[in-house]
């Protein structure tokens, strides 16, 4: 599948949605997003250092009642018939390339006009594992709930949003830096790359903790990107969330024509606290 509008739009448009119509997909609407779960022609930078993954649609008719009352998501997420459930093999980058695929295909069910909402801790990973058959091998990292979502959010879902900050980002000097980690990146000095870094700059992550960090090099168009080192429940999610991060940035230099590649070369930059993950080296 191929976006029918700016991948750039899309990134904006997209929000969590917690509340749904409680009602399954059209016929023809799962056939379309199945046929986006099959990920053709796409590849995450990360593939090559991970295992072999895959999507599937589960809708809530599969469960039988006594599984439903299991699925796990406590009242945060209401009225979803639908979830989008994956499952990749265990290996030393299987979240980031986890998260950069998940997101693609949440940026798809946004084109196709759908409600989502990543859920890496509320829901039932062994009920899901079963039924999409997970092996020993696999984990499942987070799922995502699809749907149609009402006009208006319910009283739960906002104070929710408010909770976590969900429409605020963190501005351009807490997050991109020139050089090493002292010098915050001007926006002005960086051309065509500025929308790129925007674009990252609006993506989703767990409990909007925006963990990535990404160092320019001087007068140079290469990019490190770095995830900071969270404790407790959250460490599992900053790679996930630099997958999604890569995401952006990757599918917005598609669509604006700003050529380079990925390798993993980990610069000799301080960085303490920080893991590094990805470099994009431009053209």
């Amino acid at each position: 599948m191929r976006f029918s509008k700016s991948i750039m739009d899309i990134i904006k448009e997209r929000t969590s949605w917690r509340t749904y119509e409680p009602k399954s997909l059209e016929e023809g609407l799962r056939d379309r997003l199945k046929t986006l779960l099959e990920l053709n022609d796409v590849k995450s930078p990360f593939d090559d250092r991970a295992g072999k993954y895959r999507f599937e649609l589960i809708g809530i008719p599969d469960f039988d009642p006594k599984e439903k009352k299991k699925i796990g998501t406590y009242g945060i997420i209401q009225g979803a018939q639908d979830f989008i459930v994956g499952a990749i093999e265990k290996s030393d980058y299987n979240r980031e390339t986890y998260g950069y695929l998940m997101e693609y295909i949440i940026l798809g069910a946004t084109d196709l006009n759908l409600g989502t909402c990543w859920l890496g801790g509320f829901f039932n990973r062994t009920l899901f594992g079963l039924k999409i058959k997970a092996t020993d091998n696999e984990i499942i990292p987070a799922i995502t709930s699809v749907g149609y979502y009402p006009e208006k959010r319910r009283t739960r879902e906002v104070v929710i949003r408010k909770a976590i900050r969900a429409d605020k980002r963190y501005p351009w000097g807490r997050l991109f830096f020139e050089g090493d980690f002292s010098k915050p990146l001007v926006q002005e000095a960086v051309g065509e790359y500025a929308t790129l870094i925007e674009m990252v700059r609006l993506a989703p992550s767990a409990g909007n903790k925006q963990p990535w960090r990404i160092v320019k090099e001087s007068d140079r168009n290469i990019f490190h990107f770095y995830t900071i080192e969270l404790t407790g429940g959250y460490s599992v999610f900053p790679p996930i969330d630099i997958g999604i991060a890569v995401c952006h940035w990757e599918l917005t230099a598609e669509e604006l024509g700003i050529k380079g590649k990925w390798v993993f070369s980990k610069p000799d930059i301080p960085s303490e606290g920080l893991l590094y993950k990805i470099t994009w080296n431009g053209e």
